[in-house]
């Protein structure tokens, strides 16, 4: 079976290369680039797992060409023959049914919940906007303070630098009036020595 499926590919793709070339010269081009580049990839794959591989792509290609037969276009078929899915459906377990009661129990507390919940926003958006303006208020009298703080820091400055100033003057007149002190001591010792 696996014999003939292989012979029937190896005698059809060449006629359905053919055809191709025939109807679109450009998509025929470009394919056989694909081919050439992806070939030893492909050839690493058939020799590792042959019969899959042969089955698989013999497939593919009599799907396509059975498609082609159909009328559709090559793109078309390649298409429909590579996504050909079959989707299973699948049991979906029905979630346990609540009682009643319960169901009703939970709804309710629910809603007082959100009760609860919106009348405590409520109760916050309304005291907001009265403690936006008092903080407001106390971010101005703080800049208040810090400014006369700045104000009062730079007196401050002018008042040390005037002290600094004096300082010096007075350091010095102290230190002309030791100068001045010691010549005339040593003036007097000189006519100490005269007298």
């Amino acid at each position: 079976m696996i014999k003939r499926l292989a012979l029937l590919t190896f005698f059809l793709a060449p006629i359905a290369a053919g055809v191709i070339y025939f109807t679109d010269p450009a998509e025929f081009t470009r394919n056989v680039d694909l081919a050439t580049q992806n070939a030893p990839r492909l050839w690493n794959a058939i020799e590792a797992y042959p019969v899959p591989v042969v089955l698989a792509v013999g497939t593919f290609f009599l799907t396509v060409l059975y498609h082609k037969a159909k009328g559709k276009s090559f793109r078309e078929s390649v298409e429909v023959a590579a996504t050909r899915v079959a989707v299973v459906q699948v049991p979906v377990a029905e979630p346990p049914t609540e009682n009643p009661v319960v169901i009703r129990a939970k709804a309710r507390a629910t809603r007082t919940q959100l009760l609860a919940d919106q009348v405590g926003l409520e109760n916050r958006q309304r005291k907001l906007p009265e403690e936006i303006v008092k903080a407001e208020k106390e971010v101005c009298y703080a800049e208040q303070a810090v400014d006369d703080a700045k104000r009062a820091l730079g007196e401050k400055h002018k008042a040390h630098n005037k002290a600094v100033a004096a300082l010096k003057v007075l350091r010095a007149q102290q230190a002309e009036g030791d100068a001045e002190l010691a010549s005339i001591k040593v003036e007097l010792q000189k006519l100490a020595q005269l007298v």
